[in-house]
């Protein structure tokens, strides 16, 4: 080979090698974007796509009053893979359908707060409706962040992967531009409603009825610190959803049972103070002993109303969601308690050696 035509082929090497160099694999939003844009194409060739890549497939806007940036919404949802099949559903009749149907799953409407744990891309979306509106869109894995999207990998609020898309269907409830102030109407409302007389509240977001002693425990009947009680509850939503209980046959009745536990008292030491028996709650509640952090086995309007039990007392209470589980709520696999959720509990508080419910032992 002549030196012209070797210097003519290093030439083309040279030119292909920096060719190649200057190709770059495609980031992962890259990757998303051609899978997103290519099932627009094919299945919903109408939807609107917006600058942030959320695509709006049909939209019913509702009620003018649409939530704003420190607003919430009540919504029911499902949500599906670009496949179709279905990830989650608030929709019992859905679920049953589906075969995915539980009694221990709460199926009632989630509370979005928008200036809250919301993803990116659910703020967005949920803007744009009001009470009696609802919303098909397509949320991509960059909106799924709580905070600024990324052009990597994919994170949502509660630190999970997500690398898809995925669609949404939304229909929404009302709009609440004051969460503490809903929460004390609520908990009036439910007051009147299903008690008579109503239940007065005795602390800020925080109502007890003690059944045995109605007027107040004697002195002579308090717990003393550093005693130990046997605690059976039943806690619930206030839409009557059943979240747990220690009594085995309100397990039964609400088909929540588990054979795997012991349906025994819940073992409380009592203290000088219900703020040392508790240090779970939400800033939400102008209680000073409910922290915006901390952790604990026992939330703090749970052991308030112990404080105000003794020995053989049956009473019942309801909070505010900032004396419960505050604005993460309690959830696993759908059973639990959602965010920002109002709490009822009826409670049998027993003497330690009466292991038997309901409770007939005296100390």
């Amino acid at each position: 080979m002549s030196i012209k035509y070797r210097l003519a082929f290093l030439s083309l090497a040279m030119a292909a090698v920096v060719s190649c160099a200057e190709e770059k694999e495609p980031t992962a939003r890259e990757q998303q974007e051609k899978i997103l844009d290519a099932y627009i194409a094919a299945n919903c060739p109408s939807a609107q796509k917006l600058q942030s890549g959320l695509t709006i497939i049909s939209l019913n806007p509702g009620a003018d009053k649409k939530p704003g940036t420190n607003d919430g919404i009540y919504i029911h949802y499902n949500t599906y893979d670009l496949s179709g099949t279905c990830q989650s559903t608030t929709d019992s009749v859905k679920a049953r359908m589906l075969g995915t149907y539980s009694p221990s799953i709460y199926y009632g409407p989630s509370l979005f707060i928008l200036n809250s744990t919301s993803t990116i891309g659910m703020k967005e979306l949920l803007s744009k409706v009001g009470k009696g509106g609802s919303v098909t869109a397509i949320i991509p894995p960059w909106l799924t962040t709580a905070g600024k999207t990324v052009s990597g990998s994919y994170t949502n609020s509660q630190g999970q992967q997500s690398s898809i898309s995925m669609i949404y269907e939304i229909k929404a409830g009302i709009v609440i531009d004051d969460v503490e102030k809903y929460q004390i109407d609520s908990l009036e409302s439910y007051s009147k409603k299903y008690f008579s007389p109503k239940v007065d509240s005795t602390a800020y977001g925080f109502y007890f009825r003690n059944y045995t002693h109605p007027t107040g425990i004697p002195a002579a009947d308090t717990v003393k610190a550093e005693s130990s009680v046997g605690v059976w509850y039943v806690g619930r939503l206030l839409d009557g959803y059943v979240f747990d209980t220690n009594i085995a046959d309100t397990a039964r009745k609400y088909r929540i049972y588990d054979s795997s536990n012991d349906y025994a008292p819940l073992s409380v030491t009592m203290a000088e103070t219900y703020q040392e028996m508790a240090n779970m709650g939400s800033a939400s509640s102008n209680d000073p002993s409910v922290s915006s952090g901390g952790s604990s086995t026992m939330i703090v309007g749970f052991a308030r109303a112990l404080k105000s039990m003794t020995y053989l007392d049956r009473a019942t209470v309801f909070m505010m969601s900032g004396l419960g589980y505050g604005a993460e709520g309690n959830m696993s696999s759908g059973s639990g308690v959602p965010e920002y959720a109002m709490l009822r509990f009826d409670i049998w508080m027993a003497h330690p050696a009466d292991t038997k419910f309901p409770p007939t032992k005296k100390p």
